[in-house]
């Protein structure tokens, strides 16, 4: 997981390796928020890619944001897929709209990995010190990527998370949290 180090208003804020502890997993609505956080912290790195793709990172932000995309954004959505929109599902009381909710962030999800795929391969390339195989597609992906994930965070932190702890129940957190952890190899703690 990756995080900043100080907030994104103070000067020298950088993205930077972190990762959650096992007992965090007791809290998964918590920890998605932290990756949410973590998300919108890489878009402000790509934003400073996108004026300066040789200088607007250092070599430890460019690998954290390497590892981000090709690691931890697809546990990420499959935390959201596999366990949190099932168990929400699970729990809508009759009559509730949440299926059109999920319909959508699934279709920005399919989006999401689409420009994960080129924006890894672009990053990876600054990584390595080379040049972009096609500049116009990391500019054309790095903004899209970021534009879209600011608003979709926004709503999955302003009406999904809030409504997943209206709705689920004390034994779907306990479940939640372990499947997050097991997706990444971690036991959580009795």
């Amino acid at each position: 997981m990756y995080a900043l180090k100080a907030s994104t208003d103070e000067p020298g804020a950088r993205f930077a390796r972190t990762s959650h502890a096992p007992e965090a997993f007791r809290h998964p609505i918590a920890v998605i928020e932290s990756d949410h956080a973590q998300q919108l912290a890489l878009c402000d790195v790509l934003d400073r890619l996108l004026h300066n793709p040789r200088h607007g990172a250092t070599a430890e932000e460019l690998e954290a944001a390497r590892d981000y995309l090709r690691q931890d954004l697809p546990l990420h959505i499959a935390d959201e897929e596999e366990d949190l929109f099932p168990l929400m599902r699970r729990r809508a009381a009759a009559g509730d709209d949440i299926e059109q909710m999920f319909q959508l962030l699934l279709q920005e999800h399919k989006t999401d990995r689409r420009l994960n795929d080129d924006l890894c391969s672009d990053v990876e390339r600054l990584v390595g010190g080379q040049a972009f195989a096609d500049p116009a597609r990391f500019l054309m992906s790095a903004f899209t990527f970021a534009e879209t994930q600011r608003r979709h965070l926004a709503w999955e932190n302003t009406v999904v998370l809030m409504r997943a702890r209206k709705c689920l129940t004390d034994t779907d957190r306990v479940e939640l949290g372990r499947r997050m952890a097991e997706r990444r190899g971690i036991a959580v703690p009795d």
